[in-house]
């Protein structure tokens, strides 16, 4: 199925989180006003970026490993392309995205120098705050860290900030009780909190509802003798 959509609405944070929660393989491609990128994706992973001059020239690479040969790029030049025509474009708000899944054969030992967690933590730290209050809409809201917790974490390479509200995150604390306490910006703590949730480290805790007790049978049938009674 494939994913368009404009950068207006739908931000990096949130591409790569479907794109990684999914496992999905294929060419994303941006189109800004001043240059297009197709960023390759293999297993929700992005492990190449590309500009283009134009969009066609995309789909008539089909083997990676030509691409590859083709562009002449070495291994270590490939995470030049992704700090070079990603990283330094989480800024730039305005463009439209396309993602065409599996048109593109990939070899199975790709390397991938930026885990999604990381670049999934990198473009939560460019949110504005209306972007970031799409997910963390109400400061009462209260997050608890999931099971798979530091395996998430350990790839996402946080800050000490994030760290902190990290900490913070205990299945009692609202969002509100983590502004006061952190004593960090409200931008900062819902960038954190919004990438978090995104990557996969914490989860909305559910609310329990307690149920009331039913009424015992003892009691039903006096109220039924009385009925009779009347």
């Amino acid at each position: 199925m494939s994913l368009i959509g404009d950068l207006n609405s739908f931000s990096f944070a949130d591409i790569l989180q479907v794109l990684y929660i999914d496992k999905r393989s294929g060419v994303l491609i941006v189109e800004w006003d001043d240059m297009t990128v197709a960023y390759y994706i293999k297993d929700g992973e992005v492990v190449l970026a590309r500009p283009v001059d134009k969009v066609f020239r995309v789909y008539t690479d089909r083997d990676f490993e030509v691409l590859l040969t083709k562009l002449r790029l070495q291994e270590n030049a490939i995470a030049e392309t992704i700090k070079r025509f990603f990283l330094s474009r989480l800024g730039v708000k305005s463009g439209r995205f396309s993602f065409t899944p599996g048109f593109i054969k990939y070899p199975e030992d790709v390397p991938v120098f930026f885990p999604a967690e990381q670049l999934i933590m990198e473009a939560a730290r460019h949110l504005t705050l209306e972007e970031a209050e799409r997910k963390i809409s109400d400061e009462l809201l209260v997050f608890e860290k999931a099971p798979d917790w530091e395996e998430k974490v350990s790839r996402a390479k946080l800050t000490e900030e994030e760290r902190e509200i990290l900490n913070l995150i205990d299945g009692r604390n609202t969002v509100k009780d983590i502004l006061e306490k952190s004593w960090l910006d409200k931008l900062v703590v819902y960038r954190i909190l919004y990438g978090l949730l995104a990557i996969g480290a914490i989860k909305r805790k559910k609310k329990t509802t307690q149920k009331k007790p039913s009424i015992s049978l003892d009691l039903l049938a006096k109220l039924i003798e009385k009925i009779k009674r009347l």
